[in-house]
């Protein structure tokens, strides 16, 4: 998969320190899905607790392909299984704050189903995870516009935004 961006707090403007050559990060792997449905809505997550949205995905287990994890990430966030598609492409972000360097896998995935009961782990329901469907390009726009609430978030807007923007351009 190409390289679609790479993210740190330099390159967000957040300090004036790009990543850190020669630490010692923490390596975290992710996947992230354009998931849309028979209607060509894709699915965003809105965090009500820190005012921004995200797409579904989630971290890769040990001993777990990032298709599987794609999959089962899906599932648990919208609580629908899902097809892949293809692949979009990488991002990579440096995070210097927590010492991480996190590669994210995209996906396009077509929901597969009807959308059952989610399942949500402790820390996205306190985050007020809400599942919305809309036009792609209603998506990006609001990530555009979106204010996070807290560090992380504008980390995974600059991802989310170039893995949609990478959809888009077909």
């Amino acid at each position: 998969m190409k390289i679609l961006k790479e993210i740190s707090e330099k390159s967000m403007g957040l300090t004036d320190e790009g990543e850190q050559l020669g630490e010692s990060y923490e390596l975290r792997k992710s996947a992230r899905a354009i998931l849309l449905n028979e209607k060509g809505e894709m699915s965003t997550q809105y965090l009500k607790t820190y005012s921004y949205h995200k797409l579904p995905g989630g971290g890769v287990n040990q001993g777990e392909n990032i298709e599987d994890a794609l999959k089962r990430e899906v599932l648990e966030e919208v609580g629908c299984k899902c097809e892949i598609v293809r692949p979009l492409g990488v991002t990579i972000e440096y995070r210097n704050k927590y010492k991480l360097i996190q590669i994210s896998y995209g996906f396009v995935a077509k929901a597969i189903g009807d959308i059952g009961k989610r399942q949500l782990e402790a820390g996205e329901i306190e985050e007020g995870h809400e599942t919305l469907w809309m036009q792609p390009i209603e998506v990006l726009e609001k990530m555009k516009n979106d204010t996070p609430g807290k560090f992380e978030g504008h980390f995974i807007l600059e991802r989310e935004k170039a893995f949609i923007e990478e959809f888009l351009k077909l």
